[in-house]
């Protein structure tokens, strides 16, 4: 039996912000194709290429942008997790694992 006693929060908080912002990129980048596929036929993005050049543009950043906010927000939530874990490993012990 192996106990883990306690998080290394900044491993935690790391890992946190970059699941997120990857989760967030992931189905950012999926809508953008959607937005390619059917946004072709409306009458927003014809074929002008100044139009989708902007599109493009500007959807791109959102999504980096979004990744960011994101980010932050897993940030604090691996910051949380990896106290109340380290808090109540101390009072209990940690949780223990059969490895083989």
């Amino acid at each position: 039996m192996r106990t883990i006693k306690s998080l290394n929060i900044g491993s935690v908080v790391l890992y946190g912000a970059v699941l997120v912002a990857f989760w967030t990129f992931a189905f950012g980048f999926y809508y953008w194709i959607l937005g390619w596929i059917f946004g072709a036929q409306s009458w927003f993005i014809d074929m002008n290429l100044g139009i989708s050049t902007e599109y493009t543009l500007r959807t791109f950043l959102a999504i980096i942008w979004r990744m960011l906010v994101n980010g932050i927000g897993g940030a604090l939530a691996g910051l949380l997790i990896a106290l109340v874990y380290n808090a109540v490993a101390g009072i209990m012990g940690g949780i223990k694992l059969d490895l083989e």
